[in-house]
């Protein structure tokens, strides 16, 4: 990632995020979901522009860290969360809970984090947080000292795991919107992924729409890109030779319909015999879509590499030709703002998505991509066969996603306005027009 132009005025930024070591991964090139990917970029992209960047993140059960440098780590200080009795009211507490059969609440740890953050965080200019799960401790901290706090609300978790059959319930759903609520309520700014994803806010959370605003997601135009030489190592790795391919990047979640690109697959078998279809990724999904492709009697031609590192998916879209970002029909409408779909257009692949959600908004069928009905077998066959059988097309339309990664949906861009947002709120301007 290049940034240039930095600003003239450095701030000083804390960003709170979920988890150490899935952040700690996504810094050094692992294999992290994209949220920290998303992260470590902001991470990496705001020092890049001079601002100072520290990281307030739990580690392991009881300590919280407090540090300029994910190598090396520094416990922030604490007083009355550090104490013997805070921890004897905590065992206390959570034995009584499990005699009651009452969930581990995230109580305790919040009260820790917002200790820490008490120390911490005077002299920061902006705190800017990933939303996570029960917890509100860096919220309640900014709303006592003051001190301007973004929300980065990348999706709705409860929602989530309803959607994926995994529903919270009882007093931990409650736990988990009330401490979702309490943030979304302090911040001073919302960002979130997508305009279906503001109106989700607005209309089931009731959050003001001057304070949120909508960064898609973009990708790293320098990583991702057409790149020959990778191309003919993929191809030979997984001998694919110089016949067609078609390639999908992600977790196997309920939203990733890879069953419908596996049965599209089977529908154009006999008039494609020669295409292969990699998969890229993991998940609880995975061995069902194994046995799919088998019961297909697609064996030979579906290739599933497993989780692999960040740094080695440009590689893999480099050996393709078809990009695909399936989805399903929702029974709402797709908040989200898929990673894969600008790391696809920057590497210059054709691009293949359901038209479902932001992705029409970035897709222009027959321009820059194609666009199929959601969970439409036929229709996915037939764009795979129209790009498969047409490398002339194929070519035109993936010259023209990364034409448009590079002048729309790159890093450049998005911590550009990021770092107007954060200057923004340090001196009061409303932020919904920027």
């Amino acid at each position: 990632m290049i940034i240039a132009n930095a600003s003239t005025q450095s701030l000083r930024i804390a960003m709170c995020p979920p988890e150490l070591g899935p952040l700690r991964q996504a810094m050094s090139g692992g294999r992290p979901d994209a949220t920290y990917i998303i992260q470590g970029y902001v991470a990496k992209g705001l020092k890049s522009l001079g601002h100072q960047v520290a990281f307030i993140i739990p580690h392991y059960q009881d300590r919280i860290v407090c540090t300029d440098d994910l190598s090396d780590l520094k416990l922030a200080p604490r007083s009355w969360s550090g104490s013997r009795w805070f921890s004897f009211l905590e065992k206390a507490a959570w034995r009584i809970q499990r005699w009651l059969r009452v969930p581990y609440l995230n109580v305790f740890l919040n009260y820790r984090i917002y200790d820490a953050c008490m120390h911490c965080l005077p002299g920061y200019d902006i705190v800017y947080e990933r939303n996570g799960l029960y917890r509100n401790g860096a919220a309640r901290a900014c709303k006592r000292l003051k001190i301007p706090y973004v929300l980065y609300f990348e999706a709705d978790d409860i929602l989530e795991h309803d959607y994926m059959g995994k529903p919270i319930t009882g007093l931990l759903r409650w736990r988990a919107k009330t401490t979702a609520q309490f943030n979304l309520d302090t911040a001073d700014c919302i960002i979130c992924v997508s305009e279906p994803a503001k109106k989700h806010l607005i209309s089931q959370w009731h959050v003001s729409p001057e304070k949120v605003v909508v960064f898609p997601n973009v990708a790293d135009v320098h990583r991702f890109r057409p790149d020959p030489v990778a191309r003919a190592e993929v191809r030979t790795a997984l001998g694919l030779g110089d016949e067609p391919v078609a390639i999908f990047v992600g977790n196997f979640f309920e939203w990733h319909d890879v069953t419908t690109l596996l049965k599209a697959l089977a529908l154009q078998r006999e008039k494609m015999p020669a295409v292969h279809l990699v998969l890229v990724g993991d998940g609880d999904r995975r061995q069902a879509m194994e046995q799919l492709a088998k019961e297909l009697g697609l064996g030979g031609t579906v290739h599933f590499t497993g989780l692999r590192p960040h740094e080695e998916v440009p590689r893999f879209l480099a050996a393709a030709d078809v990009a695909v970002v399936p989805y399903p029909p929702l029974g709402e409408d797709l908040w989200l703002s898929p990673l894969k779909l600008y790391e696809y257009m920057a590497a210059g692949t054709a691009v293949i998505a359901s038209a479902v959600g932001q992705l029409p908004d970035v897709i222009h069928d027959g321009h820059n991509g194609l666009l199929v009905p959601p969970g439409d077998v036929s229709a996915m066959a037939l764009a795979l066969q129209r790009l498969l059988q047409n490398p002339e097309l194929c070519a035109q339309l993936g010259r023209q996603a990364r034409q448009d990664a590079e002048q729309k949906h790159s890093w450049e861009n998005y911590l550009s306005r990021l770092e107007r947002l954060f200057l923004a709120l340090t001196v009061g301007q409303p932020v919904d027009q920027i």
